[in-house]
């Protein structure tokens, strides 16, 4: 069967492939991971696919119908965004009315109300959870009503919901083409852009899940992968790719490790098995900042090639790392910094203004402790309220969610806005950090780059048309 799988065109700067969907503010853009895994299990089980990354390669409506029309598929798999969904649902139900085949939704936002959004659709169908096998049964043929992780109507418009799909179990993930090949092939590998990875970069996962999978406000433990925890490759089979970086796609300076969180027995036998087989990798990874991660498994990491780590510190006042279930203290984050940056890991702190238990003052402290860290980036966020996961769930039971932001007693969403973007100004137009850049002008493309977009954003007043999508 001919299968297109489509990231559906929207506004400029839109990031629907991220871990939450917002507007970038540093021109940032992800790959379509989980629809670029999908598209090589088609592939593997000898479907003629098609991905199309028509947001990322600025195509306009018109052409991603053009393309859709020059492909003649006989199915059509959108990734689909609660936060685009006027958008999606209408590209979706045009490209049904110009293909006369089925289109799927497929995405964490297809986890949210699922049955509620078909029936706001002409659409026939949605796939719930990692949608991989369920795309790849709609390919096979298999009756709808015999499809696991489906929402679909029948001849009747009726809606049913069938039985929820397990998540990929660990020994299929070794099966899967190599996603890196996937992009290769099908995309254009430089149109992908993080101010903190070196371009071009490529990412891939050696797992699917979170080994943590408890902050209340993380979408994809609590939508895609929900309850399914940490399911991992073998590591010969992730060196295997990463040797095939190595050798077919020599411009990638940087590969990214998207697994969720890297937790420290796994980082240490992917270090050991990169310097076992005498490979010379620049890598990046995202990593809790808890005590299981030694000063020796920290230097590990650096002798085998990773320069930079992600870390959601996301608040300094513990009352908000406990309500958000961040399973870490003070104490422990400024330790785990002390010994990343000793190791000589280039190190993004990453913050989120708005969480509960928030006040001005929580605000202005995090921030003078952001300052105050041996890292070296960062990137302060809107606290996103997503249905589905626990942070929506106790903003409405405590009556702090309005229009979809949250609301707080004293702390009201438009002052959220107005503070998250002082703290930005804070840190990334103090002296120390912009001498910091001065002093590496290896950073500087990158950075140029990304303030394109990032000093209209912190220096704009709020915009209506876009403030919900900033959200």
């Amino acid at each position: 069967m001919k299968v297109l799988l489509l990231t559906p065109p929207f506004v400029r700067g839109f990031m629907r492939n991220a871990r939450w969907d917002v507007i970038t503010i540093s021109g940032a853009q992800w790959y379509p991971i989980y629809l670029a895994y999908s598209t090589g299990l088609l592939e593997r089980e000898g479907h003629e696919a098609k991905l199309l990354d028509a947001q990322v390669d600025n195509l306009s409506h018109e052409q991603t119908y053009q393309i859709a029309r020059d492909f003649s598929p006989e199915l059509i798999v959108l990734y689909y965004s609660s936060k685009a969904r006027k958008n999606d649902l209408e590209v979706a139900e045009k490209l049904q009315e110009i293909t006369g085949v089925a289109v799927v939704l497929v995405g964490p936002s297809t986890s949210i109300d699922s049955d509620e959004t078909l029936r706001t659709t002409s659409l026939g169908m949605l796939a719930a959870g990692e949608f991989d096998f369920t795309v790849l049964e709609l390919a096979n043929k298999v009756p709808r009503e015999q499809i696991k992780g489906l929402v679909w109507k029948n001849s009747e418009g009726e809606i049913r919901v069938n039985p929820g799909r397990e998540p990929v179990p660990a020994e299929e993930l070794d099966k899967f083409l190599f996603v890196t090949d996937v992009y290769r092939r099908h995309l254009n590998i430089k149109s992908y852009f993080q101010p903190d990875q070196l371009h071009p970069f490529i990412d891939l996962f050696t797992g699917r899940g979170c080994a943590w999978g408890k902050c209340t406000f993380c979408l994809w433990p609590h939508t895609i992968n929900k309850g399914a925890g940490y399911r991992t490759r073998q590591i010969p089979n992730v060196i295997e790719e990463l040797k095939f970086v190595r050798s077919e796609m020599p411009d990638i300076k940087e590969i990214f490790i998207q697994d969720d969180t890297l937790p420290r027995e796994r980082a240490v036998a992917l270090s050991e098995a990169i310097l076992e087989n005498k490979l010379k990798l620049c890598w990046s990874c995202y990593l809790r900042p808890t005590g299981d991660h030694t000063p020796d498994s920290l230097k590990l990491l650096r002798r085998a090639g990773c320069r930079t780590v992600h870390i959601g510190y996301e608040s300094s006042n513990q009352q908000i790392l406990k309500n958000i279930r961040k399973g870490t203290t003070l104490e422990t984050m400024e330790k785990f910094t002390r010994n990343a940056s000793d190791a000589g890991l280039f190190i993004v702190a990453d913050f989120i203004t708005g969480l509960p238990g928030e006040t001005v003052a929580t605000i202005k402290a995090t921030t003078k402790w952001a300052r105050k860290l041996p890292v070296q980036r960062y990137c302060y966020t809107l606290p996103k309220p997503f249905p589905g996961t626990p942070f929506y769930q106790w903003l409405v039971a405590h009556d702090c969610l309005r229009d979809g932001r949250p609301d707080y007693p004293g702390l009201p969403a438009g002052e959220i806005y107005k503070w998250n973007k002082w703290s930005l100004i804070r840190v990334f137009l103090s002296p120390r950090y912009l001498f910091a850049m001065l002093t590496r002008p290896y950073e500087w493309d990158r950075m140029l780059r990304a303030a394109r977009y990032f000093l209209p954003y912190v220096f704009s007043r709020e915009k209506k048309d876009t403030l919900d999508l900033e959200w």
